[in-house]
């Protein structure tokens, strides 16, 4: 079993950091999936007994990667899985941050245990050789006997799609909402119109916004809404720590609402905010 995957552009190299932070920000453990030609990152997948939302990134290793080399224990099979701390690679990948990185390395090995070791280059003027600086994160190897209970989510099938092109609106409109409300309804129609309501005994506050780019995701014309913990929907529009301005809403009516982010074409934050009964 052997994984090593190489990055050397710095901006690639800040946005796969800033993924894992989003996810360090919003669970203690995660779930790394390494495909032989994606990359996924899962959080929170019992969503029984957490306040925070179901959340994973899918990345394309072609995006990031211009080395990714993957052997699994068998030949029969096409994944390794790994949970660990996302505190502790939140924290291995921070030095990506930093300027005068020139590559940053993955490697799973066996030290004394089990890890993923993160190898970044630093270049600096007043010495001719990079140096390296290495953590070594501690990972649980799942076994294949195990898998069903680390599978990527299913993408819901919802209706209807908005595209927003404020993240940082929504976030602070949120993050006061929740106040009011523990949960919220997020109404969306085909004339390009998201609704987030609250309401409680004393009021009910409408938030709106128009003129957004709506998709159709059924062939359908009709709008679609569903009502979601404001809890959770807080949670990760706190936890995000990526530039992106523009998300995709989708909601599938009275069962979930799907956000996307889309980092690259490929490399994709996704989260699920159940429905709650009203």
């Amino acid at each position: 079993m052997k994984f090593r995957a190489l990055m050397q552009d710095p901006m690639y190299m800040r946005e796969f950091q800033a993924i894992v932070a989003t996810l360090a920000k919003l669970a203690k453990e995660c779930v790394m999936i390494l495909g032989e030609r994606q990359m996924h990152f899962i959080v929170n997948e019992d969503q029984s007994s957490t306040s925070s939302p179901l959340v994973w990134a899918s990345i394309a290793a072609e995006e990031y990667f211009p080395e990714y080399r993957l052997e699994t224990a068998r030949p029969d099979q096409d994944y390794i899985v790994l949970s660990m701390s996302s505190a502790n690679l939140g924290r291995a990948l921070s030095v990506l941050r930093g300027g005068g990185i020139s590559s940053c390395k993955l490697k799973l090995q066996r030290i004394q245990f089990p890890c993923i070791s993160v190898i970044a280059s630093v270049s600096s003027s007043s010495v001719t050789e990079d140096r390296e600086v290495v953590h070594d994160v501690p990972v649980n190897i799942i076994p294949a006997s195990d898998w069903s209970a680390y599978v990527v989510p299913r993408v819901p099938n919802s209706q209807l799609a908005l595209c927003l092109p404020s993240v940082r609106l929504l976030r602070s409109l949120i993050d006061k909402l929740k106040n009011i409300s523990p949960s919220l309804k997020f109404q969306a129609s085909f004339d390009g119109e998201l609704s987030v309501i609250a309401t409680s005994e004393m009021s009910t506050v409408t938030s709106r916004f128009q003129k957004l780019v709506p998709r159709s995701l059924t062939g359908s014309e009709e709008g679609a809404s569903c009502s979601v913990d404001s809890r959770k929907a807080s949670a990760f529009f706190g936890a995000l720590q990526l530039p992106n301005e523009e998300m995709t809403i989708s909601i599938d009516r009275d069962q979930s609402i799907h956000l996307q982010i889309y980092v690259r074409q490929d490399v994709v934050l996704h989260s699920i905010l159940p429905a709650v009964c009203m």
